[in-house]
């Protein structure tokens, strides 16, 4: 398996945590944690060139993330690009300025695949921008929607826990309107 100390990053770049691979699984390679972590541990930093969703949609129209109102990151070809959807993720963005956090959302055991929930920072202008970010999810989470689709169409008890623990993007609350202090 490939180690993240082998990977070459950009100046700046906030290196993986020591502890992650890649696996090779039936839904292609994912990202997987060899050690525990705890709820709040900074896992490994988002990255990857900036481009509009006219842009992104002309250079990769199935690999990008959506970062900001009409902004994606690009595929950086590191291991932020293999973080895997999930219905019942275990890890949440985190944005702190102009940078993007993988978080641990929970206590992760050694062996789990890392996922969050791409919902929380897909609007239904990225879906409109991107058809192909509508997809069949493949997750097995026992609360699995079916569908990977954006932030407007999920469940009202779903966007609720996920403001509750800071994993919605700031441009997802803004176009929900949930902008709002959250409760201690």
């Amino acid at each position: 398996m490939p180690q993240a100390q082998s990977l070459v990053l950009p100046e700046g770049v906030l290196p993986p945590h020591p502890g992650l691979a890649l696996k090779h699984t039936e839904r292609g390679r994912s990202l997987y944690t060899r050690i525990g972590h705890r709820a709040g541990d900074i896992l490994l930093e988002h990255f990857g060139p900036r481009a509009s969703f006219a842009v992104g949609a002309a250079l990769a129209p199935d690999h990008v993330m959506e970062v900001g109102d009409n902004e994606v990151f690009l595929s950086s070809g590191s291991l932020d690009d293999f973080v895997n959807h999930s219905c019942d993720p275990n890890c949440r963005l985190e944005f702190r300025g102009g940078q993007v956090f993988l978080a641990a959302l929970r206590d992760i055991a050694p062996g789990e695949e890392l996922t969050f929930d791409y919902a929380t920072t897909t609007t239904r202008a990225g879906v409109e921008a991107f058809p192909g970010w509508r997809f069949s999810c493949l997750c097995g989470a026992s609360n699995c929607r079916g569908e990977v689709s954006s932030a407007e169409e999920l469940p009202p008890e779903r966007v609720a826990f996920y403001q509750s623990v800071g994993a919605l993007a700031p441009h997802v609350e803004r176009r929900l309107n949930l902008a709002l202090p959250r409760s201690a």
